[in-house]
């Protein structure tokens, strides 16, 4: 995840400076400015996310069923939930759940590499949008699952994507969004990527070994400015980061991590179940502009401390974007990982 020079974002109840710029190009109409991001959106949490300014609401299609060969076709495909539902720890402290985990993922053995390459598939969507159509603003999803291998040695690889049919909130606007050119990708692309393609930025490659001291992790990672200011994000990059160089994190880090957040006094650890039936605990962080909530949650997984994937949701107001709230602005979601020996392995 690249540094976010706009780090305070919501901490004063506005929107960065950048921030505001975005906004005010999508809901202009004399010189409109569509968003259609090359590539993966900036904001990447385990391989995918998406950038506030440019986000809206979708329930996404049952495309995601039929993405991953669910038997019985399109008729079998699960439908994404608008936003995910979390469930409250009766009884338990944000701080207490997240230093009970650290304590257990300190525990674990260290993972068995089976080859030199990281292999990661994934899931998710996010919403481009463009403010230059007659019904005011254009939206469209692709769902898209995402395969990586990566060369810890090197950074180069191989990345595999599978667009899935695109989504679009408003049926009616499907023309408009086309030629806005917010549909990324159609298809099977399948590209290989030469030496440090797939390296972590430089920001954090020079923090490289991370420390397993808390305390001393965070003053690293203070180092380098999270997106959006949010601690959770500054999280995920670092063991992104920490898995690019060898393709696990040790039990240590995760732990150390874990209580990185624990420490922090504005999340809220919940329960959740994923868009694919699996059981998280949601790392929660709010900001909010005018009358409008925006809700971020890491996925962690409760067996490991990997992180497993991102929501970001948008609440209450919908600050004139023309979309129903509240309502999902992207969503990623991990379905394997692990260490390969070759480009064709899978886990």
């Amino acid at each position: 995840m690249p540094p976010d020079p706009e780090a305070g974002f919501a901490r004063d109840g506005v929107l960065p400076d950048r921030a505001e710029r975005e906004l005010a190009a999508l809901l202009a109409t004399e010189d409109p400015k569509p968003r259609s991001p090359k590539g993966m959106p900036r904001r990447s949490i385990l391989l995918a996310g998406g950038a506030v300014a440019s986000a809206t609401a979708v329930a996404a299609s049952g495309e995601v069923g039929r993405l991953l060969g669910a038997s019985g076709g399109e008729a079998a495909a699960a439908t994404t939930q608008p936003v995910l539902v979390l469930r409250r720890i009766a009884g338990r402290s944000s701080h207490d759940v997240l230093t009970e985990l650290a304590d257990k993922v300190g525990k674990l053995a260290p993972e068995t590499v089976q080859g030199p390459y990281l292999y990661t598939k994934s899931w998710g969507w996010w919403l481009n949008s463009a403010g230059d159509v007659p019904g005011g603003v254009a939206n469209a999803a692709v769902p898209t699952v995402t395969e990586q291998w990566i060369r810890t040695s090197d950074g180069s690889g191989r990345e595999r994507r599978r667009y899935g049919r695109p989504y679009f909130p408003n049926p009616d606007q499907e023309r408009d969004a086309r030629e806005a050119a917010l549909i990324e990708g159609k298809g099977v692309e399948d590209k290989t990527y030469g030496t440090g393609h797939f390296t972590p930025y430089p920001e954090w490659q020079q923090l490289i070994p991370f420390s397993t001291d808390p305390d001393r992790l965070l003053a690293q990672m203070k180092q380098v400015n999270w997106e959006a200011g949010r601690l959770i994000y500054g999280v995920s990059a670092m063991l992104n980061a920490a898995q690019l160089t060898s393709g696990v994190v040790a039990p240590e880090l995760r732990a150390a991590a874990l209580r990185v957040l624990a420490k922090c006094t504005d999340v809220t650890v919940t329960t959740t179940t994923t868009w694919q039936g699996q059981q998280a605990l949601a790392v929660t962080q709010e900001g909010r502009h005018k009358n409008a909530t925006f809700r971020d949650s890491l996925l962690i997984d409760p067996t490991d401390g990997y992180p497993m994937g991102h929501e970001d949701a948008l609440l209450g107001d919908p600050l004139a974007l023309n979309i129903a709230v509240p309502g999902t602005l992207s969503v990623n979601e991990t379905l394997a990982r692990g260490t390969v020996k070759d480009t064709r392995s899978r886990i």
